[in-house]
């Protein structure tokens, strides 16, 4: 590995050292089996803060300018992963795409916290497989082992602030959470899944101590993985009882509970937002009950957000069940206008209306090619709903694959621009008008079909 990563250090520290400005941060490395042709750098606000391409021997470079010191993450084809940046810092790292998380590797100016991060990383995605093992103890055992775990990563913990005795406070403020709330979170868990147990086991009060220290209301960091896991796992715990068989009453709590407990604005209406999408897109029963979409309207204070629902709401209602799907025409890889009942032709059919916005290429051949293999008699169809019309995902069954045109009539029931599944039986009859591709439910449908 060290071979690679020596001359690329000798143009870093050269490019770092010819810089006048000594607050912009170079970020630089080498990508081993690139997925693209290059790399993103996102901050905490899930913005671009550049776009570095890679070159003709997969290494990058680039220069970020006044920066703000703290978590970002880069994104590479469908992976990514989190980065700790101050001004000034000068880093770079080494990855293959074929092992992304286990090959990452950090050298140059302050790399010992973004490589601490990363062992953070692993260890807490080996530690899960074993904690979800835990939930059948009873409550005693599980909190004791829990315990156990948490001692270790305190003096992990300590022993790093030992040995990095200048190590700024914001840092460590970050791996505390990247040690701690992962725990916390499966206490919460557990909590949740007590609650619906039939015969719930009383819990001390041991089993919410952490809440006195760990917050809820910190906006840098909402887009952490650590973080926002424990928000929304502290959230649905309270809310999560045996008595709550309603789906739409328990989203109404979810909102609620939200509403009240998120103060930020920014991601108070993100998480609503998210709530009453989820509430959608992966609710069991077929029926749709507008109380918790008007409750939604009214707590949210973002404009667009709110649009986006009313339109989800009237796109709902283009496409009705037990009935013939409204009639459009769509645009094969061969460019042929072709009408949709063509293309059913007495077929069971899963038509997937795409936005790439909301999916990675990788992502959807994966899960389509899952689908196919397992279900040969249902026909799949991917139509691209987005702008770039003619972009065809790689790895894919091109004969998969369609595109609408700024005129097709399938736009009237696609008004808010969300990726839905609809689901048609031989018949052409729509058996589900608006689910989710990676739903468990939607799965069952199409093998149903």
């Amino acid at each position: 590995m060290i071979k690679y990563i020596v001359p690329l250090i000798s143009i870093f520290l050269i490019s770092c050292a010819t810089s006048k400005d000594e607050k912009y941060t170079f970020i630089g490395g080498k990508i081993i089996h690139p997925k693209d042709d290059f790399v993103i750098i996102y901050d905490k606000n899930n913005e671009v803060v550049d776009s570095i391409g890679l070159k003709k021997d997969n290494t990058f470079l680039g220069k970020l300018k006044n920066i703000e010191s703290g978590l970002y993450y880069f994104k590479h084809g469908s992976e990514w992963q989190y980065l700790y940046l101050e001004p000034t810092d000068s880093l770079l790292l080494r990855l293959n795409t074929w092992d992304f998380d286990e090959s990452l590797v950090f050298s140059g100016s302050n790399a010992n916290r973004n490589n601490t991060l990363i062992e953070t990383f692993l260890s807490n995605e080996e530690l899960n497989r074993t904690l979800n093992t835990f939930h059948k103890l009873p409550a005693s055992e599980f909190k004791t082992k829990l315990d156990s775990i948490k001692d270790l990563k305190s003096t992990f913990l300590n022993n790093y602030k030992v040995s990095n005795n200048e190590e700024s406070e914001e840092f460590l403020s970050i791996l505390k959470i990247a040690l701690h709330y992962p725990l916390y979170s499966k206490l919460e868990n557990y909590i949740i899944k007590n609650n619906l147990k039939s015969d719930p086991e009383k819990l001390d009060t041991t089993f919410t101590s952490h809440r006195s220290s760990a917050t809820l209301d910190n906006e840098n960091l909402m887009f952490y993985t650590p973080y926002r896991d424990y928000v929304y796992n502290n959230l649905y715990s309270e809310i999560c009882k045996k008595n709550i068989t309603n789906e739409n009453e328990f989203t109404i709590k979810v909102l609620k509970a939200i509403n009240k407990r998120i103060s930020s604005k920014k991601f108070k209406n993100k998480f609503l937002r998210e709530a009453i999408l989820n509430h959608f897109y992966y609710r069991t029963n077929c029926t749709l009950n507008n109380e918790a979409f008007e409750i939604y309207l009214s707590l949210s204070t973002n404009e667009k957000d709110k649009r986006d629902i009313q339109l989800l709401m009237k796109d709902i209602k283009g496409i009705k069940r037990k009935q013939i799907i409204p009639s459009f025409k769509l645009v094969g890889p061969d460019g042929s206008t072709t009408k949709i009942s063509q293309i059913l032709n007495r077929k069971n059919t899963a038509i997937y209306f795409r936005n790439k916005q909301y999916s990675s290429n990788d992502w959807v051949s994966s899960r389509l090619n899952y689908l196919i293999d397992k279900n040969p008699k249902v026909q799949f169809i991917v139509v691209n709903i987005d702008d770039n019309n003619k972009e065809y995902i790689k790895n894919l069954g091109i004969k998969h694959q369609y595109y609408l045109t700024p005129e097709s009539q399938a736009h009237e029931f696609l008004s808010s621009k969300f990726p839905r599944v609809v689901l048609i039986n031989k018949k052409g009859v729509v058996v589900n008008e608006f689910c989710h591709l990676s739903s468990k439910k939607t799965e069952n449908q199409i093998t149903k079909l």
